[in-house]
């Protein structure tokens, strides 16, 4: 589909009209858009929102807000929404993110988050990502190298170097020339016949977990290692062991589109051919971000000292947090489709994506837990401001912190509404790693950022191959037991996914404390009660918080 740019004095509004509904109907799968549809209840998320706003910006030639559809998610007020910030935008073409040509450059402060943690720890697993899925057909092993060669050559993130600094300097990257095929490294690995089932998933997950402990050389500018299991008892796995350095959970999606492509042009017409004339790579973004680094806005410095002064008012009450432990204890729940079928039943008309509705039903669960008035919930936001980047791998997300309040008498309804407005709020003050901002507002407070943080929340759902793609590709999400051992991360996090089928799986990760064994378990039941009164009875009162207890 074809939508360049249109001259500024083209913005009229049968122009935008008619590009918002062309892409809310190529996003949302739907064949047509009234005025009053609403781009949440049609099925939308955050995803899918930022994708919106990406083809926005391109196909207008402006800089519009990434919170314009969470705003306005009804079309008539979308549009309406859109004409007038086309007014406002002022950004000169100058100061939008462009091609630089560059494959040396700095660090974007993501990265420099990541190496400082890579620095004190020296080479490990720690920022390794596993990605692993079943292909639903037999693959050709020699087109898979040439496809993951591909990637390679298309994405330069995945040929990132990281030189160590000279005398304490600035760390930087360096995108190295592509690989000959080669030299990709692709394992293959046919199980044996005689192997039952159990033993094969056995011996994989070993091989799995033995590469993924092998650290990545960041010095030699190779991010993307695979494994390739035929197995006698289930479809063959596919595992793309990757680093945070070089990708986020958007930027896996595009690695699989495209690994999926590739291939299937090598296997239908021998050759690759995608295009990559006009990618940015995320130096190019790194350079335009260092380029607007400055004093943090006032409203953003308020805001972030309301969020610190909210949460650090109730851990004041509260009792001392006991020891934080360097394991973790996963315990999962599988709710039927009524729980989703409930909460679709009521939030779509909130404007609520599953995502606030999960983050506002975790908030309510913990505030009755552990005697809070706030709850801070920790996610990651997709910081891909500009449609250029929609396609570009990198560590783009920025951790967010949202002090979320509970209070007494509060309905569902209630608390999914405030969470919205906290996450807005979050959405305009976010544009840097969540300790820049909360460092000071914490510091007053004597705390650190990560003492505000009681649980973070995802929410996730199946991935879905492109069509008529020749590797038809079905992730396996990680519900079961943990890969490897973990020594860094929040001291709760809570994930949720959303099947086809309209099944919701709740997964929680709790660091273990010998002193309260059971607590895993309490939260995951106060986790599924809630998301069941959610679904049920969005203007019920929700049960009041009793005295604090320990965290």
């Amino acid at each position: 589909m074809d939508t360049g740019p249109v001259p500024h004095g083209r913005r009229d509004a049968r122009t935008v009209a008619d590009f918002a509904r062309r892409f809310w109907q190529d996003l949302l799968h739907v064949p047509d858009v009234d005025d009053d549809a609403h781009f949440f209840a049609l099925g939308g998320h955050s995803m899918l929102a930022t994708r919106l706003m990406s083809r926005m910006r391109k196909a207008l030639d402006a800089d519009l807000p990434a919170g314009l559809i969470f705003d306005h998610p009804v079309f008539a007020d979308f549009v309406t929404r859109t004409i007038a910030a086309l007014g406002e935008d002022s950004a000169p073409a100058d100061e939008r993110p462009r091609t630089s040509g560059r494959v040396t450059g700095p660090v974007s402060p993501q990265q420099e988050r990541l190496l400082r943690i890579e620095d004190a720890l020296g080479p490990s697993p720690v920022h390794s990502i596993v990605v692993p899925v079943a292909l639903d057909s037999p693959v050709d092993g020699a087109a898979l190298r040439l496809a993951l060669h591909a990637l390679l050559t298309r994405h330069g993130a995945l040929r990132l170097a990281f030189p160590t600094p000279d005398g304490g300097g600035a760390h930087q990257q360096v995108i190295v020339p592509p690989w000959a095929p080669a030299d990709v490294e692709l394992v293959e690995r046919d199980m044996p016949v005689s192997i039952e089932g159990q033993a094969e998933d056995a011996a994989i997950l070993k091989d799995v977990r033995l590469a993924h402990l092998k650290p990545f050389d960041l010095m030699r500018g190779n991010l993307l290692r695979a494994q390739l299991f035929r197995r006698r008892h289930a479809a063959d796995l596919l595992v793309l062991h990757l680093h945070h350095l070089a990708v986020d959970g958007v930027s896996q999606t595009v690695l699989l589109d495209d690994l999926a492509e590739a291939y299937t042009q090598l296997v239908t017409e021998g050759r690759v051919h995608m295009d990559n004339s006009d990618a940015l790579t995320h130096i190019d973004y790194a350079l335009h971000r260092g380029g607007r680094q400055g004093d943090m806005a006032a409203d953003s410095r308020r805001h972030w000292t309301r969020v610190a002064r909210d949460l650090a008012a109730d851990l004041a009450a509260a009792a001392e947090p006991a020891p934080r432990g360097m394991r973790y204890v996963r315990r999962g729940a599988e709710l039927d489709t009524s729980v989703l079928h409930g909460l679709h039943a009521w939030a779509g008309t909130e404007g609520a994506t599953d995502f606030v509705v999960a983050t506002a039903a975790v908030a309510t669960a913990l505030a009755a837990l552990l005697g809070r008035r706030h709850v801070g919930i920790g996610t990651l936001l997709d910081n891909r401001a500009h449609a250029a980047h929609e396609r570009t791998v990198g560590p783009f997300a920025n951790s967010t912190l949202l002090a979320v309040p509970v209070p007494d008498g509060a309905t569902p309804r209630d608390i999914v509404r405030a969470t919205q407005a906290q996450l807005a709020e979050a959405r305009r003050c976010a544009d840097s790693p969540l300790d820049d901002l909360l460092g000071p507002p914490c510091a007053a407070v004597g705390l650190c950022p990560d003492d505000l943080v009681d649980a973070v929340v995802a929410f996730d759902r199946p991935y879905r191959a492109p069509a008529e793609s020749a590797l038809r590709m079905s992730p396996l999400y990680d519900h079961g037991d943990l890969l490897v051992p973990s020594a860094l991360g929040p001291r709760l996090s809570v994930t949720l996914f959303a099947h086809d089928t309209g099944t919701l799986r709740i997964t929680v990760e709790h660091t273990e404390d010998p002193a309260d064994p059971q607590r895993p378990d309490a939260v995951l039941s106060a986790l599924v009660d809630t998301l069941r009164l959610f679904a049920e009875a969005p203007d019920a009162t929700v049960a009041p918080s009793p005295a604090a207890v320990p965290r």
